[in-house]
C-alpha cells in the first residue's frame, strides 16, 4: 500500500508539473499591405501563457532562415509542425521540440539580410486566456549594396565577427548573444566592401569556434589573428564586437586601436565617428587598447563596441535588422574615409 501511494503520489506530482508546461495551440497567418505596392507576411503564434520568453533571430548557419525559440514550451497540436506560406515573403514555418524549448524556422526564397521583421507579444482579451506571439516580415529592396564606396576597390579587408561557437560572448538581459549580432553586422558589412570590389576575408561566416571547440582563449584569438596575417597584402582587420557592463544603464558605441599604430588610431577615428553620425547613440570616443588582435596584426587593425549588450534599449536596437545595417553601412563609409585618406 505504502508503495501504491507512492508510486500514485509521483505519477500525481508528474501530470501537474506536466500540466502546468506552457503551449503552443495554434497558428494562423495571412498577407496584409504595407503601402499601396507592398505587401508583408503577419504571423500570429497563440500561447496559452502570458509573458513568455522569446527570441527571434537570423539563423547563424542559414542567412536564409529566421530561427524562433519560444523557451520553456511545448507544441499542443502536430498539425503545427511544418506549414506552408505564401512562398514570396517566406517559404513555409516549421515547429519541433527542442529540448524544453520549441524552435521555429521560418524559410525565406531570398537572404534574411533584405527582411525587415518584428515580434510583440499581446495579451489576449480578458475573457480569452493566454497571448499571442505575433511576427510581421517584409522584403526590403537591396539597399546596403547599391553604396558606393570607390576607395575600398582593390584592398584586403578581413572581418573578425567576435566571438562564436563555444563563446557566446556576453549575452543580454532578453538572452540576445554577442556572437549571434557579431556574426550578423560583419556579413553585410562583407556584402557591401565585396560589392565595391574591395577583397573581404571573414574569420568565421557561421556560428563556430575559430581554432576549435572550448579552446583556450589565446588559441583562439590567435587563430583570429592568423587568418589576417597568412593572407598577402591584408590591408587592414577589423574586430566587431558588443560591449557589456555590470551596470545595465551603461550605454553607447566606442572603437578601439592599437595604441603604437598611427593607422590604426586613422582608421578608428574615421569609423567611430559614422557610426556615432548614423546611430545618434552617445559617443564613448576612441581609445588605445592592447587586446590580442589588435596587439599582434601586423596592419592598422581596430576592436569596435557597437552599443551595450547589457542595456535593454540597446540589445534591442543590436537585435535589430535595421539597426545592424545602419551600423554595417556606417563602418563601410569608414574604411572608405581611411582609403581616400590615404
Amino acid at each position: 500500500k505504502i508503495i501504491f501511494l507512492f508510486l500514485s503520489l509521483m505519477f500525481l506530482v508528474q501530470a501537474v508539473c506536466s500540466a502546468s508546461v506552457p503551449t503552443v495551440r495554434d497558428f494562423r497567418y495571412s498577407i496584409l499591405k504595407a503601402s499601396a505596392d507592398e505587401n508583408y507576411l503577419h504571423m500570429e503564434i497563440k500561447l496559452d501563457s502570458v509573458n513568455q520568453k522569446y527570441n527571434l533571430q537570423v539563423n547563424p548557419d542559414n542567412n536564409k532562415q529566421l530561427l524562433l525559440t519560444i523557451f520553456n514550451t511545448r507544441l499542443k497540436n502536430d498539425n503545427l509542425k511544418q506549414i506552408d506560406l505564401d512562398g514570396t515573403i517566406a517559404q513555409q514555418i516549421s515547429f519541433q521540440q527542442k529540448g524544453n524549448d520549441i524552435q521555429a524556422v521560418i524559410s525565406l526564397p531570398y537572404n534574411a539580410g533584405l527582411a525587415d521583421y518584428k515580434s510583440h507579444l499581446l495579451s489576449q482579451k480578458r475573457h480569452l486566456s493566454g497571448s499571442v506571439l505575433t511576427i510581421d516580415v517584409k522584403k526590403m529592396p537591396n539597399k546596403p549594396n547599391n553604396m558606393s564606396l570607390s576607395a575600398v576597390a582593390g584592398h584586403t579587408i578581413v572581418l573578425d565577427p567576435g566571438h562564436g561557437g563555444s563563446d557566446s560572448g556576453a549575452v543580454g538581459p532578453d538572452g540576445i548573444m554577442e556572437k549571434t549580432i557579431t556574426l550578423a553586422v560583419a556579413q553585410k558589412v562583407y556584402n557591401i566592401l565585396v560589392s565595391n570590389g574591395a577583397a573581404v576575408v571573414m574569420t568565421r561566416t557561421t556560428d563556430k569556434d575559430v581554432y576549435a571547440p572550448n579552446d583556450s582563449a589565446a588559441e583562439e584569438l590567435q587563430a583570429r589573428v592568423n587568418v589576417a596575417e597568412f593572407l598577402k597584402n591584408t590591408d587592414i582587420f577589423i574586430s566587431i564586437h558588443a560591449n557589456s557592463f555590470t551596470n545595465p544603464t551603461a550605454n553607447g558605441t566606442e572603437t578601439f586601436y592599437y595604441g603604437p599604430s598611427y593607422q590604426g588610431q586613422q582608421l578608428a577615428s574615421f569609423v567611430q565617428s559614422e557610426m556615432i553620425q548614423a546611430n545618434g547613440l552617445a559617443d564613448r570616443g576612441t581609445s588605445e587598447a592592447n587586446f590580442y588582435v589588435l596587439k599582434h596584426t601586423s596592419m592598422p587593425s581596430i576592436l569596435i563596441e557597437l552599443a551595450f549588450i547589457s542595456n535593454y534599449n540597446e540589445e534591442s536596437l543590436l537585435n535589430s535588422d535595421t539597426f545592424q545595417t545602419l551600423m554595417a553601412q556606417a563602418i563601410c563609409r569608414g574604411i572608405n574615409k581611411y582609403f581616400q585618406a590615404e
